[in-house]
């Protein structure tokens, strides 16, 4: 018996530590799990719930799948022992000379500079161990990909700065979201005015979610910027090789003439296995940094993130076939990701949503606003839960911690007959709010009318009445009252929280 719990408590197993882990909340973790409890077979369970929210590349498989079945790879003595912590020999040479050639390098990629991670989250939070202390900060523009959050606090516990950006356009921007270092040294000296220690800025290019690739001024802005204030930046990079439009060149940070970077000391580069080469599950993971002090740290991290041999010799094989990466996989791989963006462009433009048209990736950003009851984190997390119900798992812009709401990533990397049927499934939905939507909307503006709920303080509502017989009654009410022109939407929801909650709950 535990000592000091009141009499009939539930032992206390947990430190503060591991509460705090169990109590890590990820909507992209929410809807993967939500999906697999239910998951689509077109054969034993057609009904089930089609993954458009996970950033796997499920198109290359079968040519995958036959190359490594070609590999000379065998159990062999070396494979049941200790190895070097930070990866073999012969596979960091294999990483280094993939890396020179796919980054287009100035001059050969040192191996003795990288480190291997069984996963590219690995990899970041080594970084962060090696360069914060608990507390510390870390810029990310956003949207961002969500699992930097738990890559940078769950367990080195330093702290996320989001700078956010807007679909609609600001000073010096020509496309939606858009970096602007304005903005970032902006977000910079407020935070240092709130006593936040900034160590380092995390950045993807090409972007999740977005699909967008930086210029090589935009490189070099993000690396001033850092010099300016010695901070680090960790660049990843493991969508280097998803470019599938021509004429749009990726610019690595290994790409970059010595001259040009001006403080390599505090420049990082993550890759990984899993979205260039369609291997998640392998969980293959590098780190570069020519800071000999971040990779003495990196190796210590590593001995808690090794890869099995086995699977080392495999990729270190893999990787050193240059003509069928070349000739073979990344042009096939690259027709196929067009095939299926261009597809799933179809499908969007079908149904009347608009999206973001980028180069890169194995997503589109999707803008689901005007289907939404409210612009507001609880219609959007409404319409999350109400697509996974319909069969269809999307990850919403929470989910990439984006304070503007209605965005949605769909994944177009499966098979087309997936893809299809859950953009059919999506179209239905769509057709359903929109006429929920007018609905709500015929007693006015549709806008002002999600503000009748504000009368619901006077009215009885009998126990199991209906949306319908609800707003018949705030449409009689609206008729004899000037309410719309002294209220709004916004002051009602923060007035009548439960109420605004219960309406919201027909939207699920």
């Amino acid at each position: 018996m535990e000592k000091n719990l009141p009499a009939g408590a539930p032992p206390k197993w947990l430190g503060s530590r591991g509460e705090e882990l169990k109590n890590i909340v990820s909507l992209l973790g929410e809807g993967f799990v939500k999906c697999q409890a239910n998951l689509y077979n077109a054969e034993t369970n057609p009904d089930g719930c089609i993954n458009l929210g996970t950033a796997e590349n499920r198109l290359v498989f079968e040519l995958l799948k036959k190359q490594i079945n070609k590999l000379n790879v065998h159990w062999e003595d070396y494979m049941f022992t200790y190895n070097d912590m930070s990866g073999r020999p012969d596979l960091k040479k294999a990483v280094a000379q993939f890396f020179t050639n796919q980054t287009k390098s100035p001059s050969p990629v040192d191996p003795s500079k990288m480190c291997v991670f069984n996963g590219g989250g690995p990899c970041i939070e080594a970084l962060i161990f090696a360069i914060c202390d608990p507390g510390d900060g870390v810029m990310v523009a956003t949207p961002y990909y969500g699992g930097i959050n738990y890559d940078v606090q769950a367990r080195a516990r330093a702290k996320v700065i989001p700078v956010h950006f807007y679909s609609k356009l600001e000073a010096g921007q020509t496309k939606p979201f858009q970096i602007s270092i304005a903005k970032m040294e902006s977000a910079y000296q407020e935070n240092v005015k709130k006593g936040v220690k900034i160590r380092a800025v995390f950045f993807m290019n090409p972007n999740n979610p977005l699909g967008d690739v930086c210029t090589k001024q935009e490189v070099l802005d993000l690396l001033n910027f850092c010099h300016r204030h010695s901070l680090h930046l960790i660049m990843n990079e493991v969508y280097m090789n998803t470019i599938f439009k021509e004429g749009v060149e990726h610019h690595s940070v290994l790409s970059l003439k010595p001259e040009e970077i001006p403080d390599p000391q505090r420049v990082h580069f993550v890759w990984s296995a899993s979205k260039d080469l369609a291997m998640s599950g392998m969980r293959f993971g590098v780190l570069h940094s020519w800071n000999q002090d971040i990779l003495d740290c990196a190796v210590m991290s590593a001995n808690f993130h090794t890869i099995p041999v086995f699977v080392q010799t495999l990729m270190q094989q893999l990787l050193s076939d240059r003509d069928w990466l070349r000739d073979v996989f990344f042009p096939e791989n690259n027709k196929r990701l067009l095939e299926a963006h261009n597809a799933i462009k179809d499908a969007l433009d079908a149904i009347g949503l608009p999206y973001l048209d980028r180069p890169s990736g194995l997503y589109i950003y999707v803008d689901f606003r005007k289907f939404m009851s409210s612009i507001t984190p609880e219609a959007e997390l409404a319409l999350f839960h109400r697509f996974i119900k319909e069969g269809i798992y999307l990850a919403p812009s929470q989910a990439f911690f984006s304070d503007e709401c209605g965005w949605f990533r769909i994944v177009f990397s499966r098979p087309l007959i997936e893809t299809k049927l859950a953009m059919d499934r999506l179209g239905k939905v769509c057709k359903q709010l929109l006429e929920e939507k007018s609905n709500v909307a015929s007693g006015g503006d549709a806008e002002a009318t999600n503000t009748l709920l504000g009368e619901v303080d006077h009215l009885t509502v009998a126990e199991g009445s209906t949306l319908e017989n609800l707003l018949s009654q705030l449409k009689t009410g609206i008729q004899n009252s000037d309410w719309l022109k002294t209220n709004t939407a916004d002051q009602w929801k923060d007035e009548n929280p439960e109420a605004y909650k219960a309406y919201m709950e027909n939207f699920k």
